[in-house]
């Protein structure tokens, strides 16, 4: 009712535009042509307006900005001085926050154990020192390890009481304890491309489907399970092992790099099978340290420090499949 009053106004204010126009001797003609010229000048500030509208609330922005960065950098000793008592609560709530979206997605809550969720393969320590690598020329055989052959950084190698774990045990492992498994651990990384689940992969070493498949253990519950077949080595202390471990299970007959683990005091068990191990010097070092070469028997442990050593397993000649085991100590 409004917009038809407003229009029938606006009609009869023309219609005496129009009629004073002829009276003061204006032609139709003109008349059309400055009431079109009109219209399009409303046109102009209105399509104007908002742009100049848009520069004047930026330039706002901006000057509040450069305010604010003033305020800041005036008072950034206080600010820091008082920043670390409010850390603690800030995460707090940023915890109490997070709680609605982990319940929407729960398989986040696997990212918790990470220690690192992206790693950068460009990393390189700046004048990082050499000599520990620069003088081993060979991997060393000892036949009785002491808790103090763990802290060397030179390699070596030694033959545990580990008994043979064949496929059907670790399966046997599996399937008592599918839900524990499936729920924590159920991403296998197959031929370094995609995942698959612990089921898939056992399907698939029964088909005959040759594969590289490396199972990450992250939480305390599946280390347990681990520890039931696959027992502590004896140069790794009760305190200290990293909860981080990796089954490799390979009949690929490919080469392929061992994953880095968490604790630099690394260590290869091959619970079944057997391989060579080529041990490449760490990028920083590669131009005063050597690569060393040394065949992994079944039950035998390889222990190094990543730092200085990057191990690559080799191809074998045989058909049987390696079964390692791959942990570390901090």
């Amino acid at each position: 009712m409004a917009n038809e009053e407003a229009l029938q106004n606006y009609s009869n204010s023309i219609k005496l535009i129009k009629r004073q126009c002829r009276e003061a001797g204006i032609s139709e003609e003109d008349f059309k042509r400055m009431y079109f010229e009109s219209l399009k000048d409303v046109q102009n500030d209105i399509a104007t307006t908002p742009g100049r509208r848009r520069i004047f609330t930026k330039q706002r922005c901006l000057f509040g900005g450069i305010i604010m960065l003033a305020i800041i950098v005036y008072n950034i000793k206080t600010i820091h001085s008082n920043l670390q008592e409010y850390i603690y609560p800030g995460l707090q709530v940023l915890r109490r926050l997070s709680i609605p979206f982990i319940s929407l997605f729960p398989s986040l809550t696997e990212f918790y154990h990470e220690t690192c969720l992206i790693h950068n393969p460009y990393f390189t320590v700046v004048d990082m020192e050499c000599w520990p690598c620069s003088t081993v020329h060979h991997v060393q055989q000892i036949d009785d390890p002491d808790e103090h052959s763990r802290l060397q950084n030179m390699p070596f190698i030694y033959k545990t009481d580990q008994k043979v774990v064949r496929m059907n045990k670790l399966k046997n492992m599996y399937l008592k304890n599918k839900d524990i498994l499936d729920m924590e651990s159920s991403k296998i990384v197959t031929n370094n491309k995609y995942h698959s689940t612990p089921s898939e992969m056992f399907d698939s070493h029964e088909s005959g489907e040759k594969s590289l498949f490396i199972w990450k253990f992250n939480t305390m519950n599946t280390a347990r399970l681990i520890r039931q077949i696959i027992q502590r080595p004896k140069v790794v202390p009760k305190f200290g092992q990293s909860t981080e471990r990796f089954v490799i299970i390979d009949n690929s007959q490919q080469a392929f790099t061992v994953p880095d683990t968490e604790c630099n005091f690394s260590f290869i068990l091959a619970v079944s099978g057997s391989r060579v191990v080529d041990l490449r010097p760490a990028e920083e070092c590669k131009h005063q340290c050597k690569s060393l070469r040394i065949e992994l028997k079944e039950t035998y442990l390889l222990w190094y420090n990543w730092w200085y050593w990057k191990p690559s397993i080799q191809p074998s000649n045989g058909n049987e499949t390696l079964i390692a085991h791959v942990g570390s100590y901090c």
